[in-house]
């Protein structure tokens, strides 16, 4: 849903470093520019509210905290 939003130029995937035996991979979008990423961010709220999806909820449930402290790039 990212990608097709109007100003969205590229994305970054970071894998963690450390914590062995672990899934940790961090996904960091780009905008254009500050209005492109306002618009992206009202567009994918009201997708989530559709679709009566709560992040928050989902990472508390599962357990998945948005620390990127110890990542690095992942060559594509």
């Amino acid at each position: 849903m990212l990608q097709a939003q109007e100003g969205f130029t590229g994305h970054s995937v970071l894998e963690q470093v450390a914590g062995p035996g672990e899934f940790n991979f961090v996904t960091i979008a780009e905008w254009e520019n500050a209005e492109a990423f306002e618009q992206a961010q009202a567009a994918i709220a009201a997708a989530r509210a559709t679709a009566n999806l709560s992040p928050q909820e989902m990472f508390e449930r599962l357990g998945i905290s948005a620390d990127i402290a110890g990542y690095k790039p992942v060559a594509a």
